[in-house]
């Protein structure tokens, strides 16, 4: 979160991952925030999924106030197996687990708010707190959306290295059949561009009536962030945030305009 946080990678295999995340003026947070607040990390991609961190300085519900709770989102649109190792100044944790697909697997009391303030290690004389994780992805669900997906981009790769072998055959003495095939494989790389972000980038799901919330569909989004379309907001019985019990603030204009330019 920019501003709220500085956060770097380090790639250590393709499917395993350490991050880094340091969260500004947490000890302020934890005096100030509610219940179900949380910041949440860049998304980062480990293995072609991507995931994301939420920390919550107060709790992530009230049995677990008073505690700082850590949770790994997965934010594709499969299951997958990951191994993970979180740590917090002198306080660390592991677990290999299943996560289902935009849920998040993780630990509500990973450290509490009286033990975390004898830790030097975790938060410093200026209010920060470092966290780094190790993300080890073990195996991905294939569904059919990602096996059409990843089998039409091979595809596509495929055709695009046979134009490449025949312009390297034809270089010598056909210039004008050169000129045309370099047209067919900027046109090809156009199209696996724009297949593989939108394969990668779903549009997000309402968590009311769970269809996927893509133009021209108008969201409405909670003081935490999180998304319901309008027309679920609208149902009389929805007066507070599904997922965090927070009222609505608006619609998501922002979120909108962005769904707009990746999906079109």
């Amino acid at each position: 979160m920019p501003g709220t946080t500085e956060e770097r990678k380090l790639k250590l295999t393709e499917n395993k991952l350490k991050y880094f995340i340091r969260i500004f003026s947490f000890d302020l947070k934890m005096e100030s925030w509610l219940t179900g607040e949380f910041v949440h990390s860049l998304p980062f991609l480990v293995g072609g999924t991507e995931f994301e961190f939420g920390i919550f300085p107060i709790g992530f519900d009230e049995e677990s106030r008073g505690h700082v709770s850590v949770f790994l989102v997965n934010n594709s649109e499969w299951v997958v197996n990951v191994e993970m190792e979180v740590e917090v100044g002198k306080k660390k944790a592991s677990d290999t687990c299943d996560v289902s697909s935009r849920s998040s697997r993780g630990w509500s009391k990973f450290y509490g708010h009286d033990d975390l303030g004898k830790d030097d290690d975790a938060i410093d004389a200026d209010g920060l707190l470092a966290v780094s994780a190790t993300i080890s992805l073990m195996w991905g669900e294939v569904t059919e959306e990602r096996n059409n997906s990843e089998k039409a981009e091979e595809g596509l790769r495929s055709e695009v290295e046979d134009l490449k072998i025949k312009i390297e055959s034809l270089e010598a003495n056909q210039a004008s059949k050169m000129t045309q095939l370099n047209k067919n494989l900027t046109a090809k790389f156009k199209t696996l561009e724009v297949s593989s972000k939108k394969s990668s980038l779903p549009g997000p799901e309402c968590p009311i009536c769970f269809e996927e919330m893509k133009p021209p569909t108008r969201i409405i989004q909670c003081r935490s962030g999180h998304l319901v379309c309008q027309e679920c907001k609208e149902r009389p019985q929805v007066v507070i945030c599904p997922t965090c019990k927070q009222e609505f603030t608006g619609r998501a204009i922002g979120m909108e305009n962005y769904l707009k330019t990746i999906l079109g």
